[in-house]
């Protein structure tokens, strides 16, 4: 038998890899055929995913009464809290502030300074400056 044919005698991969999710947060691998018939599927399933600019809507406009009412400040940290699913004490001795300082900050009555935005950003793995909007 000859060099060439010794060789594996396929000229693509078995599976195609799809991976979904957030970089870095949550991410999940799927593998599907490499075949016509799961190549169409996946196709006309990706269209259906596909939304024009015309037809969203910003995440401020669906939130703009909690922003109104807790500012986006108090919603970002409430939301990477809730994510880590940590507790405001845990969270409050962690970064050495009050367990009521951090339930006025979630709540918008009080204003997250840089220093502890940076402490709080730094416990839930995201920019402090996103604690820092004051709208």
């Amino acid at each position: 038998m000859s060099g060439r044919m010794k060789g594996r005698h396929t000229d693509r991969e078995k599976y195609i890899e799809i991976i979904v999710g957030i970089p870095g947060i949550r991410e999940s691998i799927y593998k599907i055929p490499n075949t016509p018939t799961a190549k169409q599927s996946l196709k006309v399933f990706l269209q259906k995913l596909i939304v024009s600019d015309e037809e969203t809507t910003s995440w401020e406009e669906l939130a703009a009464d909690r922003i109104k009412r807790y500012t986006e400040a108090g919603l970002a940290l409430r939301g990477a809290r809730y994510r880590e699913g940590i507790s405001q004490k845990e969270l409050a001795k962690q970064c050495g502030i009050s367990q009521e300082n951090l339930s006025k900050m979630e709540n918008g009555k009080r204003v997250i300074g840089e220093k502890a935005a940076k402490k709080l950003a730094k416990a839930l793995r995201i920019d402090y400056r996103l604690l820092m909007c004051s709208k």
